[in-house]
């Protein structure tokens, strides 16, 4: 049914939660403090709806997959969030993780301290001018995928190469993408391709089952010392059973921005590296700014080409001669 306001929603959802799952332990925040670096304006959340699109359908059983099979389509509808799905090869990989591995050491060498190296090689900048990044971000396999899920009509908006190493004391909070990102629609995914294996003891990430489903979850401040958001989800393991990732080197996770997800401190010897790929159905629209003044919809790869977004709301990363780079295509 329909609510009279967006309060009113709210409200009801938060009754059936507690009902059902007795969530939250504990009160949450109205309005915590959003993240500058991270976050968009709180003016435009009432414009956001938070609904989950499923991919799978009785009628999807006459349909042509490009890549993930309906069982994995259904898993997907079901959980999430999709593990071990093959995307490298051995030759693919090494190219990869050569490219990966000079960046990264262009960022830490001369790091003057552990901080300071953590902090450089969770972000490694301009992520999308980076030639692995425009690469795979139209490899055929990554390309299958992400058509499977959300359909034939995406761009690539984001990407984060990153590296938690050995000895990073950093969480990343229990979260949903879609708090964070202004956007009309939850019509967005993360893939998630692994450099390294990945499992719980180099700190890959856990996630809850079902979580896609319970609609924009309420926030409590993080409390945390070394954390990158101001925000958590808190008491999440009444929200569904928690499922850790295991990768193995050129595997991905993809996973929908509803999900509940969460990473710890790499308490380990290894480091753990990959890189997260951002797509977003061009169906959905960006609806202002981020805090930090960056526009989602302005400097994308559109992996498909023209294909990719007809209506050019989601506009194409142009490099001028030399790398600077150039301002979005009107």
């Amino acid at each position: 049914g329909k609510f009279s306001s967006r309060e009113a929603a709210v409200e009801f959802q938060q009754q059936q939660l507690f009902l059902h799952l007795q969530w939250p332990r504990t009160s949450l925040v109205s309005k915590p403090e959003r993240s500058p670096i991270w976050d968009h304006p709180e003016e435009l959340e009432d414009q956001k709806e938070y609904t989950f699109r499923g991919t799978f359908r009785p009628d999807y059983m006459k349909r042509k997959n490009l890549a993930l099979s309906n069982e994995q389509l259904r898993k997907f509808d079901e959980n999430g969030f999709l593990l071990g799905v093959p995307i490298l090869e051995p030759e693919d990989l090494q190219v990869a993780r050569t490219e990966f591995d000079e960046l990264l050491a262009s960022r830490i060498d001369r790091a003057p301290s552990d901080e300071a190296r953590f902090r450089s090689a969770h972000t490694l900048s301009r992520p999308l001018h980076q030639k692995v990044v425009a690469r795979l971000a139209k490899h055929q396999k990554v390309i299958a995928v992400v058509e499977d899920i959300i359909g034939p009509k995406f761009v690539c908006w984001s990407a984060h190469l990153f590296c938690k190493l050995p000895g990073d004391p950093t969480e990343q909070p229990w979260h949903q993408d879609a708090g964070f990102w202004p956007l009309s629609q939850s019509r967005a995914l993360t893939v998630w391709i692994a450099f390294d294996d990945v499992d719980a003891s180099n700190a890959g990430v856990t996630f809850v089952k079902g979580t896609h489903r319970l609609g924009r979850l309420g926030w409590q401040p993080t409390d945390t010392e070394h954390h990158l958001l101001t925000q958590k989800i808190p008491d999440v393991d009444l929200l569904g059973e928690l499922v850790q990732q295991t990768l193995r080197a050129g595997e991905a996770s993809i996973h929908s921005d509803l999900t509940v997800h969460s990473s710890g401190p790499n308490r380990s010897s290894k480091r753990r590296a990959g890189l997260a790929l951002r797509f977003v159905g061009t169906d959905a629209r960006c609806l202002g700014s981020m805090i930090n003044g960056y526009n989602m919809n302005q400097a994308c790869i559109q992996c498909k080409g023209e294909k990719s977004d007809p209506s050019g709301h989601w506009q194409t990363l142009r490099r001028r001669p030399g790398g600077k780079r150039a301002g979005p295509r009107h």
